[in-house]
């Protein structure tokens, strides 16, 4: 493929630039053979489960040609015929699944961008809410494609006063992906927000940094922020940017800066609190908290009321805990198939399963996105998908 000869020259020529940091080379290059091996080892033992091995770099080691040791993985669906994993992920080499060859985009951003990333914005906006306002959220939305198209039609007829998209910009979050994909974004009747995210940390967060001026002004230019009205703050994190970028920014962090921000911006505050992020706080099943959920919940002092987030392309509501109200709402745009490992897991109160009926993905079930609605201290909340059907809680 001729994007692979380029993808190649781009590594090559700036590993060869940080020659003195060979140690580093060696600890990346064994990274992106454990993981074509990993998926070697899936793919012959017809294994679903896709934990713990970073999909969108499994093709590196081709892109390197003469450093591949064993056999190119598959980029073609006579290859690899699609398979739903067990937590919802596609496994074939079509646009969006697992193996889609183009996924090369983020590790060749990742290399380009180790030691090269926007600056850090360490004045967050603090905005007043009316009590009465709304909200339609919707996670893992940047891709652009038709799949997004119909989530942001579901989204336009419901009017609402703020949007807010929780992350994740394809390939890599560069400029020109922010500029194309956010075109069709629907913006609220009084504005909109957006979060960081391992893509767009990619590409050193330039391109997210840059479209925070152009389209997203109520940010101020920062990646975090605080909403509260009487009843309610809202905080809005960058979960991304001081996450471990040798862990490919997978796992959520949130840095002293902004752990400190956060213990005191809620310090004192006595009313209910809501979190958005792109990382999540739970295990995709619900039985265990992440690392992130430790942060948080040390700076907050308590668990908030809500969470909501995206980062796996799915969407779960997950059962109280702590006193709190965990989403998933990752299903914004990507193509993903029906989660069998929350199948009778007592913490997951929904999850979706019905066929999105889509002649591309035949195993896709339906996409979709949230709207919330607060009102004092009461809080509505209702799922939609992508045809703009009340999918939870039912009528």
């Amino acid at each position: 493929m001729d994007v692979f000869a380029d993808w190649k020259s781009r590594i090559e020529s700036d590993l060869a630039a940080t020659e003195q940091n060979l140690q580093q080379k060696r600890q990346m290059l064994a990274r992106l053979q454990q993981a074509h091996d990993q998926v070697w080892e899936v793919i012959n033992s017809g294994s679903t489960s896709s934990a713990g091995i970073p999909w969108e770099f499994a093709h590196g080691l081709s892109i390197l040609e003469g450093v591949l040791d064993g056999k190119p993985l598959p980029t073609t669906e006579a290859e690899l015929p699609t398979r739903v994993m067990d937590d919802g992920t596609l496994l074939g080499c079509r646009k969006w699944e697992l193996l889609d060859p183009l996924w090369g985009e983020s590790l060749v951003a990742w290399f380009e961008h180790l030691a090269n990333r926007a600056p850090w914005a360490s004045q967050p906006a603090a905005l007043t809410l009316p009590d009465q306002v709304s909200f339609n959220i919707a996670g893992d939305w940047g891709s652009g494609d038709y799949i997004a198209g119909k989530v942001a039609a579901a989204m336009a007829k419901q009017p609402t006063d703020y949007t807010i998209h929780l992350g994740d910009v394809y390939y890599a979050g560069a400029s020109p992906d922010e500029s194309r994909d956010f075109a069709n974004w629907p913006a609220g009747g009084r504005g909109q927000f957006t979060l960081n995210s391992n893509h767009e940390m990619y590409s050193g967060a330039f391109g997210y940094f840059q479209e925070l001026g152009l389209r997203f002004p109520l940010q101020q230019g920062t990646s975090y922020f605080s909403l509260r009205n009487s009843n309610w703050l809202i905080l809005g994190l960058d979960t991304a940017y001081w996450s471990d970028k040798y862990k490919l920014y997978m796992d959520g962090a949130l840095g002293d800066a902004q752990a400190a921000w956060l213990k005191a911006t809620a310090s004192g505050w006595q009313g209910k609190i809501m979190l958005l992020s792109h990382h999540q706080g739970y295990s995709i099943d619900g039985s265990a908290t992440t690392p992130l959920y430790d942060e948080v919940t040390a700076a907050l002092g308590r668990a908030p009321d809500y969470w909501y987030w995206g980062h796996l392309h799915n969407v779960i509501c997950y059962q109280p805990r702590n006193g709190m109200l965990g989403r998933c709402v990752g299903h914004g745009a990507i193509p993903y198939g029906p989660a069998s490992i929350l199948d009778g897991k007592p913490q997951v109160a929904w999850a979706e399963t019905r066929s999105a009926d889509d002649s591309r993905y035949p195993q896709r079930v339906l996409n979709g996105f949230i709207r919330l609605e607060l009102n004092g201290m009461a809080l509505t909340e209702i799922l939609y998908d992508e045809n703009g059907q009340r999918r939870w809680p039912l009528p």
